[in-house]
């Protein structure tokens, strides 16, 4: 059984039926449901790509995209018939500069992607794909939430309406409630849209456009990180080790050098800095997913005992937590990885 769509939901829109207890328990059981993308014309397809589609099994792909083909057939090019390449698109949810600098500019696309002009083409992608494996998970818990959140808005708009027939709520009350619902519906379009374009993004990442993956495995990401190593650290092992940095120093006058060591020197900084932002933004997290846990357990007993019905409100934040937590610490591991890849090695 899937979740109502659009299309249906439009229907019951005009006139919602009324809750019974079965209708209501299927309603806040849609949070246990993630509704995927449908793609009958791929089904069809032969599919390259795994699946399900673990991370490790996403990386493996990098080698052979189009996009490090073509860079390495540019590097044997006169230097007067330079490549040019499409840009990159932007992730959806995964802005990890933007989540540990909260408060900063409202977009900074330089920052907020993982690839960078300092690393190879086969290291670049790597980390695009990371990044888009991540947004796809981020996608689906984005999903989970605001399908949740429908459905607490709904029940809190039909019951609203069933009262308002009685006397009980003003037809103010049940408009305020109707638009509520309503932006909550929009959010979950939204979402559920954003589930097959951050799909499509990474199978364009894998090099496979026309597969996309539908089961991806959420990776076990260790969140006690090593400690970071030193800035200086890092840019030597960067001027040793990294290829393109190399490449970069090789043909560059004094000058060039010198602007290439500060750009590596910032960047490095900039990694470093934000791997101990985002240590605190995981403690905050955390504590605001305890909470929220203990605040649903709360609830769990009130409804129980029939002293309050918000047990579908205190499941919708639990879930919204839980994802907090999530992307915090797929952005820990993103930064952890561009940091390796600044340094020549392994994301």
């Amino acid at each position: 059984m899937s979740p109502p769509s659009i299309a249906s939901d439009q229907r019951r829109c005009a006139h919602p039926p009324r809750p019974t207890a079965l209708l209501i328990a299927a309603l806040i059981g849609l949070a246990l449901w993630l509704q995927l993308p449908l793609l009958a014309a791929e089904e069809d397809a032969e599919e390259p790509v795994p699946d399900p589609l673990s991370l490790e099994q996403a990386l493996s792909f990098s080698q052979d995209h189009p996009r490090v083909r073509a860079a390495l057939a540019d590097a044997s090019k006169p230097p007067e018939r330079p490549l040019s390449l499409p840009p990159r698109p932007q992730p959806l949810y995964l802005g990890c500069h933007s989540l540990a600098y909260s408060g900063a500019r409202a977009s900074d696309a330089t920052r907020d992607v993982a690839w960078s002009p300092l690393l190879d083409s086969e290291s670049a992608q790597e980390l695009e794909i990371m990044q888009r494996f991540f947004d796809v998970l981020l996608a689906d818990l984005s999903f989970a939430r605001d399908n949740e959140a429908m459905a607490v808005a709904y029940i809190q708009f039909d019951r609203a309406e069933a009262r308002g027939e009685l006397g009980q709520f003003s037809a103010l009350q049940i408009a305020a409630l109707q638009a509520k619902y309503q932006l909550i519906r929009r959010q979950r379009a939204a979402a559920e849209a954003a589930q097959r374009v951050t799909r499509s993004l990474l199978a364009g990442a894998l090099g496979h456009p026309e597969s996309l993956p539908r089961d991806l495995v959420t990776p076990e990401l260790d969140l006690q990180l090593s400690e970071p190593p030193g800035l200086d650290q890092v840019v030597a092992r960067a001027l040793d080790q990294n290829p393109r940095v190399k490449a970069l120093m090789k043909d560059a006058n004094e000058a060039e050098q010198a602007l290439i060591r500060a750009a590596l020197r910032e960047q490095a900084l900039e990694l470093l800095t934000r791997l101990d932002l985002l240590a605190v933004v995981a403690e905050h997290a955390r504590t605001e997913s305890d909470w929220r846990d203990l605040k649903l357990d709360e609830s769990r007993t009130l409804y129980e005992l029939e002293a309050t019905s918000d047990l579908g409100y205190s499941m919708s934040q639990q879930t919204k937590a839980r994802r907090d937590e999530r992307k915090t610490a797929f952005c820990q591991r993103l930064t952890q990885a561009e940091l390796n890849a600044l340094q020549g090695l392994a994301p």
